[in-house]
């Protein structure tokens, strides 16, 4: 019998896994992937305090390695349901066999957000990506798109352009949600933006060779010769397992806590990305540590 299950090694699960570890709890760390979630897909990372600029890959490496010092990290294991009709326990079943806990942290996070637009299903890995890191190098030289305005499109294209992509914005405000320093950077790095324009088809024989943009301002369109097209507009909560044991979420599909990170079942908590809010590395981090804290306050 465990302590704790933490399901997600993101920020929100490896932080909770270090607060427990230290703290005595027994305690295993899940995920149905690699380590680190979708923090390693971050070209570079600049605003996480005492480190200047760090690739995603390269911090949540770090977070790892220290995190393994406390606790078990199970890597490619899949949460397949959570059985909460024990009293005092939850039997955790995964693809690997099944675990039997006091206590849970849900800290799946979020995945991407895609287009229902032509072609971005039929080209999703032969010129349309969601992940600069993975897939920018392939396209040095060549010209591409990122579509969306907000901190993940800013990056993505200053990632780009940095490697030696030619990169052009797509955005369908007719200015950037950004941090004020990504725009400042975008500007500095002469990247070209097609205001109020959106996506329409991606088109392309085997591999994509143009983007349709339509202007909602003057319903015109645009065809443009790319190479790629990276789509950065945001995040959808992996929610499934708190769905299954209805677990209340807000109308978007985050799940509710209180100010400790309880949700509305005693005994689970959820942390980082899954929970909504503000979608950074620190703040997951902040809510690992609160719930892993809480839940330790409980066992005391």
């Amino acid at each position: 019998m465990y302590d704790l299950v933490i399901i997600g090694a993101g920020p929100a699960g490896l932080t909770a896994g270090i607060y427990a570890g230290r703290a005595g709890l027994n305690t295993i760390i899940l995920d149905a992937g690699q380590s680190g979630g979708t923090v390693n897909t971050a070209p570079l990372i600049e605003n996480y305090p005492g480190i200047d600029k760090i690739s995603g890959t390269g911090l949540m490496k770090s977070m790892t390695e220290q995190t393994r010092q406390y606790v078990e990290i199970k890597e490619f294991t899949k949460v397949e349901s959570i059985d909460s009709s024990s009293a005092n326990s939850f039997e955790v079943k995964t693809n690997n066999g099944n675990i039997n806990t006091r206590y849970i942290i849900l800290a799946t996070g979020t995945q991407y957000k895609t287009l229902a637009v032509e072609g971005v299903d039929e080209f999703s890995g032969r010129g349309v990506s969601y992940c600069a890191v993975c897939d920018g190098t392939f396209f040095i030289d060549q010209e591409v798109i990122v579509v969306g305005g907000g901190n993940s499109a800013a990056t993505e294209a200053l990632y780009l352009n940095r490697i030696g992509v030619k990169c052009s914005i797509v955005h369908r405000r007719d200015k950037l949600r950004c941090d004020a320093k990504l725009v400042s950077d975008i500007k500095d790095a002469g990247i070209k933006i097609y205001w109020n324009s959106e996506l329409k088809s991606v088109k392309g024989n085997g591999r994509v060779e143009e983007a349709i943009i339509y202007n909602n301002k003057t319903n015109n369109e645009t065809c443009i010769k790319v190479n790629g097209v990276f789509i950065a507009i945001g995040y959808n909560p992996n929610n499934s397992l708190a769905k299954k044991i209805n677990i209340k979420c807000d109308d978007s599909g985050y799940i509710y806590t209180d100010k400790n990170m309880k949700t509305s079942i005693n005994g689970i908590y959820a942390a980082g990305n899954v929970t909504g809010g503000v979608k950074q590395i620190i703040v997951s981090a902040g809510q690992g540590a609160q719930a892993a804290t809480e839940i330790q306050n409980l066992l005391l």
